[in-house]
């Protein structure tokens, strides 16, 4: 009814202002269980791979065993002889372009005319046995014109005799900097300097299912794409440029994801592509599925950093200056890592106040595998190194560590190195006094350290921040469509997709139903698909701070013309209007007045929409990549971790037994899921830290590239995860204040983890990964061996 409507402003700022008051909650807060919790016990949960058919045609890729050659030839004689195999695709047969580079234009999906590292896809070999494809496989011949390989970033970026792209100057791929105050000026001032070179090193994802996709041609008059990817619109948007079709012809459906850490929104997009491929040349289904061994050698890894930093302070512990200069091993290609040196660039001081600062980040092309995405987003390396030059700067000056921190903590009205203003949402300093308390900093820090004897005990803190949603002024918006059903059920849909994190079948479902007032078992989302609106990517810890301010926006919509017509129907003001668990009622009168079914019918009958959509540009101010200076991003979380390890000096094994962490991170959402995203960072970080490293040979190849000799943890190794310190520290356009968790406890792990280490020895060991060699070789030569 039009009636209805009248005085309806459906302004987003205004809706978000009004929940932001809120002051109790019906599901917001709660640990609701997730909606894919029973399928995923009982196997009914689909993944890619539970897709694929009997009949449907098997891809196959076949690798370089070069790191750096011309490439002179596919020869596929011997591998088409078998009648089961169909096809063998190089790059002269893409129909669209070769070109799949997402920072740079600098890579081709297949290669084409040189390869540049060990595991670069050259073709691939279709047909319909899995067994007679692999075999072909193995007969593809490949000539090659060998070149000079270049491993090392630091000798790489001086060299111009040798380009591992030769229509760049050189191999430096990128560069970012930030000029804040006058270091010279800091340095000058200051009583204590530490400087230290840092080196981090090369992560693999190793989620539980690798990367695959199925693409079938002709249904629905468009090629549709079931695939491991982060992005569906992104998978789109690459698959029609590689088939040289509109994206309108091109669909994409991302189910379950069985892990993703940010490495399949790198690969995602380029399997979904290869699979098209596949299909759109022989007409008929195709599926690849890479082997573990593939997934190794193929896909992008977290970056090798080596991180060379200077760090000046006054006596009473004010830090007043940084110099550091960050060198990224970005691999062949740059992949993401221009926008990964941004994060490490422009998150170089930790999250404390300096007036002074210069950094200087350089992603340098190498003839290895290619640095990408991946939980954290270039920032544990260099918060390892922040975080580390925090406590060698205690020491010198004689404070606690936890001491000095808080003496430069950044707090509401700070600028950080960018001269960004921290106008709100700034919890760190209040979430690590906590943590200190909570973990019994004080007396363990006295008893711990320095100890003699085998086993020695140790407690160190690292403290993090992480900008959310994109760097710099990259644009950045959510969308989301909202559909009430005639029978009262909600339909939400969302090109957020569900990886493991429970984004879309916990937080989104919540938000839902507590701002339309509806049961939250009423409330299902349809993710992960392009028929959905572009909502942006799973990543950068947006799946709800970002990805879900479309869906709080629609929700707020709806909630808008329930109220107005309640309101109508019982006499009263929309202020007045309760509707919370599927009961509408009048504040300050008893009794429930309608139920929800009833509410949503009488809409329909009167004619009010039921579906809206929720769009959110986010606001972000400028910012100028010459001198890295501006708003850097709209918000950030703030995380702190302490861990309590005991070293085994006659062995060299670090025992991680306990961490502490705290989160000032919004909202939250769901406390259950939160806790579970904690757990699983901590052991990832753990893994990091302590012995996961991937070994490269002469011509650049994985010799570990495979879950034997790459070693990662088990729950044996798991240290207790203690429950976390929230400071809801709202973001005023979270939905509900949220801001991002999901990466946020990896983050602080190596530095919390590596300054327990140093506190332990009373020596510290610059390099990650902490194996029992390393630590069992610097132990000897500093104390001339166990005590």
């Amino acid at each position: 009814m039009e009636g209805v409507m009248v005085g309806i402003v459906e302004d987003p700022y205004r809706l978000m202002e009004k929940w932001l008051k809120a002051e109790s909650f019906m599901v917001i807060g709660k640990g609701v269980e997730r909606a894919d919790s029973l399928d995923k016990a009982l196997g009914r949960a689909k993944f890619v791979e539970d897709f694929f058919e009997a009949g449907t045609l098997f891809v196959k890729q076949v690798l370089s065993t070069e790191p750096h050659a011309l490439l002179k030839g596919v020869r596929a004689d011997e591998a088409l002889r078998s009648p089961k195999v169909l096809r063998v695709i190089t790059a002269p047969d893409i129909p669209g372009e070769n070109q799949v580079g997402y920072a740079l234009p600098d890579q081709p999906l297949l290669a084409e005319g040189k390869v540049r590292y060990y595991g670069e896809p050259v073709a691939l070999v279709v047909g319909n046995d899995v067994d007679e494809v692999l075999k072909a496989a193995e007969l593809v011949r490949v000539d090659y014109d060998p070149l000079p390989a270049l491993l090392d970033p630091l000798k790489a970026m001086g060299r111009s005799d040798v380009l591992i792209h030769d229509e760049a100057a050189g191999n430096i791929a990128f560069r970012t900097k930030v000029r804040k105050g006058d270091v010279s000026k800091g340095f000058s001032e200051s009583d204590v300097v530490v400087e230290n070179e840092y080196r981090t090193h090369h992560q693999e994802h190793a989620y539980l299912e690798t990367e695959a996709a199925l693409a079938i041609p002709g249904l629905d008059g468009r090629c549709t794409v079931i695939t491991a990817a982060q992005y569906p619109h992104l998978a789109q948007s690459i698959v029609s440029r590689v088939l040289g079709l509109p994206a309108s012809k091109v669909k994409i459906v991302v189910p379950y994801l069985g892990g993703a850490f940010g490495g399949k929104d790198d690969e995602g997009p380029l399997v979904a592509a290869k699979a098209a491929l596949a299909a759109y040349l022989t007409g008929k289904p195709s599926f690849l599925i890479y082997s573990r061994e593939d997934s190794f050698l193929v896909h992008p890894k977290r970056e090798a950093a080596i991180i060379r930093y200077r760090s000046g302070a006054s006596k009473d512990g004010k830090l007043l200056a940084i110099d550091v200069t960050i060198y990224h091993d970005t691999g062949a290609y740059a992949n993401r890592g221009p926008f990964i040196l941004w994060r490490s660039t422009v998150h170089a001081s930790g999250p404390y106040e300096v007036s002074h600062a210069k950094v200087d980040g350089y992603c340098i092309y190498t003839n290895k595998v290619p640095q990408g995405s991946f939980r954290g987003f270039g920032n544990p390396s260099v918060q390892f190194a922040a975080e580390s030059q925090m406590d060698e700067l205690a020491r010198k000056l004689g404070m606690d560590p936890v001491e000095l921190r808080l003496k430069n903590m950044l707090r509401p009205g700070s600028r950080t190195i960018t001269n960004q203003v921290l106008d709100h949402s700034v919890g760190i300093a209040e979430a690590v006094e906590a943590l200190a308390k909570a973990s019994g900093w004080g007396r363990k820090r006295s008893e711990y350290g320095g100890g003699r004897g085998r086993y020695r005990r140790g407690i160190g803190i690292g403290v993090a921040w992480h900008g959310i949603s994109t760097s710099r002024g990259v644009p950045d918006w959510s969308n989301a469509v909202i559909t009430i059903e005639r029978d009262g059920s909600v339909t939400v849909r969302t090109g957020i997709i569900e990886m493991g994190q429970g984004s879309p079948n916990s937080s989104h479902r919540q938000i839902v139903a507590e701002v339309l007032g509806a049961p939250v078992d009423k409330v299902n989302v349809v993710f992960g698909t392009t028929d959905a609106p572009d909502t942006g990517a799973t990543h950068a810890s947006r799946g709800t701070s970002i990805g879900a301010i479309g869906v709080f926006v629609a929700s707020a919509k709806l909630r808008e013309r329930l109220n107005s017509l309640a309101a109508e129907l019982l006499n009263t003001s929309p202020d007045n209007v309760v509707i919370e668990g599927g009961e509408v009622r009048v504040k300050g009168e008893e009794g429930v007045k309608l139920r929800w079914e009833e509410l949503v019918r009488e809409a329909y009958a009167r004619g009010v929409e039921m579906s809206a959509t929720g769009y959110f540009f986010l606001p972000k101010g400028k910012f100028r990549d010459d001198v890295g200076q501006g708003q850097a991003y709209p918000a950030y979380s703030y995380v702190a971790a302490i861990a309590e390890v005991v070293v085994d000096t006659y062995t060299g094994r670090v025992s991680v037994e306990r961490v502490w962490p705290a989160l000032a991170a919004g909202r939250i959402i769901n406390p259950v899921q939160v806790e579970g995203q904690i757990e699983g960072a901590v052991a990832q970080g753990l893994g990091y830290v302590l012995m996961e490293q991937l070994v490269f040979d002469g011509k650049g190849r994985i010799v570990n590239a495979n879950l034997t000799d790459y070693v990662i943890p088990t729950s044996l190794d798991a240290p207790e995860v203690m429950k976390p310190v929230y400071v809801e520290d709202l973001f005023k356009y979270g939905p509900f204040g949220a801001k991002g968790v999901g990466e946020m406890a990896f983050i602080p792990i190596p530095a919390a983890i590596a300054n327990a280490v140093a506190h332990a020895l009373g020596v510290r060991i610059y390099e990650l990964p902490l194996t029992p060699e390393r630590v069992y070789f610097k132990v000897r030569k500093v104390r001339g061996g166990p005590s």
